[in-house]
């Protein structure tokens, strides 16, 4: 009797042990490192991040990492440099094997509804644009940076587009100038005005409204992929309980209304094949 009683007791070790180092890596903090541009959706996104995950109650530290060029920080990322951040989804973003996919969009698809900025002097031209063939023929250049996602929307709709490789804050005074073959920049609607009161030199235009399927998701480095169910757990929860709502409407709401979404000319563009 008293063998079997030390058997039952061992075994039942055997099992609580797993159990307990599970509930320790619950309750073990996420060490994230994250790059933070420093513009107003920088904001939304840490907010996003860290509320969700104090939803759920789930311990974590998080290191900012400052003033990195944009593409140093998808660099940073697949090295491990940081192993968080946030981006458009992409297939080439997907498929990497240095980047870990959090499958949750962060902005309801804000990101693909597309406001342009133009020259100011440009009003008349897209005044008269009332399909994606008008916009084609009128010879307008949309810029967009250099193997950004978009740029695969407007090649599969058969429209002109630049890629700058250079430090994206140089293309509005490029849009401005008139001659370096760039003539408007669609902007997600969370975005333009933003960017519209940070560069007077051009200005929203009024009419129309470009929309295809996209958004923004945060993206793991491969050393952090084990975050990945508990920040997507966290996201589900801010989602249902409207906590990514309430922070959208808080970070973008007052200029989306403005910009009047309802009464524009919606120009239906389709996402890239898979």
């Amino acid at each position: 009797m008293l063998r079997i009683r030390r058997r039952l007791c061992l075994l039942t070790c055997a099992l609580l042990l797993p159990l307990a180092a599970l509930a320790g890596a619950k309750d073990a903090p996420l060490e994230l490192r994250i790059a933070v541009p420093s513009d107003r959706q920088a904001t939304y996104f840490i907010r996003l991040l860290e509320e969700s995950l104090q939803l759920i109650h789930q311990p974590y530290q998080i290191e900012y990492v400052k003033d990195i060029p944009a593409r140093r920080m998808w660099s940073m990322l697949g090295s491990g440099g940081i192993n968080i951040f946030y981006g458009m989804q992409t297939k080439d973003k997907d498929r990497s094997r240095q980047l870990v996919t959090v499958r949750h969009g962060l902005t309801n698809g804000l990101i693909g509804q597309r406001v342009l900025l133009v020259r100011r002097g440009d009003a008349d031209i897209f005044a008269r644009v009332k399909s994606l063939q008008d916009l084609k023929s009128s010879g307008m250049v949309a810029g967009f940076g250099a193997g950004w996602g978009d740029t695969k929307v407007w090649k599969a709709a058969d429209l002109p587009f630049y890629e700058h490789s250079a430090p994206w804050s140089t293309i509005y005074a490029m849009v401005a100038a008139g001659n370096r073959n760039v003539d408007y920049l669609p902007r997600g609607v969370n975005e333009v005005l933003a960017e519209a009161r940070q560069h007077p030199e051009l200005v929203v235009e009024q009419r129309l409204l470009m929309v295809y399927p996209g958004d923004l998701v945060f993206y793991l480095s491969s050393s952090a992929a084990g975050y990945r169910p508990i920040i997507e757990r966290a996201l589900r929860e801010a989602e249902s309980t409207g906590l990514k709502e309430r922070l959208l409407d808080e970070a973008f709401g007052a200029d989306i209304k403005a910009l009047g979404l309802k009464r524009r000319l919606r120009l239906q563009l389709s996402a890239p094949a898979k």
